[in-house]
Formats: structure tokens, sequence, C-alpha cells
């Protein structure tokens, strides 16, 4: 995972400073390497849930579920603000960020809850 963020953070300075902006072509081939880490950090997280047993798998299975309806709930409200409001648009890091306070959030109050 730390070579995910490295990359993302390494190319976006990178950008940034040259005031750089790719094609659609370039932007694609610099964005399948992200995707490929992000998706075998997905996989390593389920194989490593699935590897847990009892009350772990249990409090870690609920917390991804929590994180995922609050993610649903709070992109779907601030959706409909967008459109009809005529909030700001997100990034999908502010998404992202949400979605990992979620989890971390819901896994310790799962946890306590089991404790």
């Amino acid at each position: 995972m730390a070579g995910y963020v490295g990359y993302v953070v390494a190319l976006s300075a990178l950008f940034d400073r040259l005031r750089y902006h790719p094609t659609t072509v370039v932007g694609v081939l610099l964005t399948v390497p992200a995707a490929v880490t992000a998706s075998y950090a997905v996989l390593s997280q389920f194989r490593q849930i699935s590897s847990q047993e009892g009350v772990e798998r249990q409090v870690q299975s609920e917390a991804v579920i929590v994180a995922f309806l609050a993610t649903l709930l709070a992109a779907l409200t601030y959706g409909l603000l967008e459109a009809y409001a005529h909030l700001p648009h997100l990034s999908m890091w502010f998404v992202w960020a949400f979605g990992m306070a979620a989890w971390g959030i819901a896994s310790a109050v799962r946890r306590r809850n089991y404790a």
C-alpha cells in the first residue's frame, strides 16, 4: 500500500510541478499500475479477513458493512446536494478518505462492543 501511495503522490507532485496535463491515453497508462496495486491491496485484505476466526472475523465483517453503508449514504446525500443545492463537486479522494475513516471508526466501535 505504501508503494501505491508513493506512486500516486509522486506522479501528482511531478505533474503539478511541471504543470503537465497528460493526454487521455497517457493518463490511462499511468493509472494502470496504481489500479493494479490497489486491487492487490483489496484482495490481500479480503484474504486476511478470510483467514481470521470467530469474533475478529465478525468484527471486521460488520465494520466493512457499516463503512460501506455510511460511505454510500454520504455519497448519495452529497450527490443530491450537488445536483439540487449546487454545492461544489468533491474529489473522489474525499469519498475514499471518508470510507477509510468510517471503516476505522466502525472497527473500533465493533471491537469495543465485543470486548
